[in-house]
């Protein structure tokens, strides 16, 4: 068995597909199939299960899943320590921010990167949480900040800030810093999509309470639902990061959601399976800093909240005809 062996597994176990391992890892799909049919035979177990929609991994399959991004972590992160300590940090590092985050992160964020990594050019991608998933997963980007993320072995996760629920809405003579959850059904909303998973704990939250939304739009642009609240359209229900300098500013006014009082964790988060390089594990080392302090800035912790809401997978706003890219587990 080789580490290429290895990765060759855990990109059928991540893409549940033949054809999208193969196309992740560049490799023909026949060799792909022979690589895993070798891999059963040395083992002398069965590893996966084919159906209509891909493979499934067997139990003999979790439990190479598993040792198999520990090997594979280990191996890179003692390849990348040993680059690092002989290079300078250099290229291209991605990172993906949902669209309101990066006015919060990416002054301080650049700052930081051309004082210590000056060799290091940074790419930052603006985009919806199903999109930023989707990417990383394909290894389109290094990483991502995103809200709520389930504890998966395909990614690595750190915590960053605890984050709040806040019903946003035109200023004016309301003083009240606290609105129900219950009392926003009442409220012409404008909500995030469903493929978010903001929007996804609030449907979670409003089943379990016998309520439901009724949205006058649904939209993936944080950026239109301030706009629209700003304007007293309709209310908009955000993260408290998202909104934190337009309240500032007096261009929202925000009250924060309780009973329950919805909060979630946001992380870093990269894809386990794949390498890190020097550049890129200190770009993220910068960005978890450049946030916690963001969130200190605004009364925010880095305690994960009570678990009154469940941590879950963005899915994609128009699925694939045939399935679905994820699977939307939630723990």
């Amino acid at each position: 068995m080789e580490l290429r062996h290895l990765r060759y597994f855990v990109a059928m176990a991540e893409t549940g597909s033949l054809m999208k391992a193969s196309e992740r890892l560049h490799v023909a799909q026949p060799a792909l199939s022979v690589h895993l049919a070798n891999l059963e035979a040395e083992l002398g177990v069965t590893l996966v299960t084919r159906n209509r929609r891909g493979v499934e991994l067997t139990e003999h399959g979790e439990f190479l899943y598993a040792r198999a991004l520990d090997m594979l972590r280990y191996h890179q992160d003692s390849i990348s320590g040993l680059k690092a300590r002989r290079s300078k940090p250099h290229g291209r590092v991605t990172v993906g921010l949902v669209s309101t985050l990066p006015p919060l992160l990416v002054p301080d964020l650049l700052r930081a990167v051309k004082a210590q990594l000056p060799d290091v050019t940074l790419y930052i991608v603006d985009a919806s949480t199903s999109a930023l998933y989707e990417w990383l997963t394909d290894g389109r980007i290094d990483m991502v900040v995103l809200f709520n993320l389930p504890e998966a072995p395909e990614l690595e996760i750190i915590p960053v800030f605890s984050d709040h629920f806040y019903l946003c809405g035109k200023p004016g003579a309301n003083t009240e810093t606290h609105i129900e959850f219950d009392d926003l059904v009442d409220l012409p909303l404008a909500l995030p999509s469903i493929s978010t998973t903001w929007r996804q704990a609030l449907e979670e939250a409003a089943e379990r309470r016998g309520v439901t939304f009724a949205p006058v739009i649904e939209t993936e642009s944080s950026q239109t639902l301030r706009l629209l609240a700003s304007l007293g359209e309709c209310h908009a229900v955000l993260p408290g990061s998202g909104v934190y300098h337009d309240v500032q500013a007096g261009r929202l006014q925000a009250r924060r959601v309780v009973n329950p009082d919805m909060a979630g964790m946001m992380s870093v988060a990269r894809l386990a399976s794949r390498p890190l390089t020097g550049a890129q594990t200190q770009v993220r080392e910068i960005l978890v800093e450049v946030a916690r302090k963001v969130g200190r800035d605004m009364d925010l912790t880095v305690e994960p909240p009570p678990p009154l809401i469940r941590r879950t997978t963005p899915t994609l706003l128009f699925p694939i005809e045939g399935g679905k890219r994820w699977s939307g587990k939630e723990s």
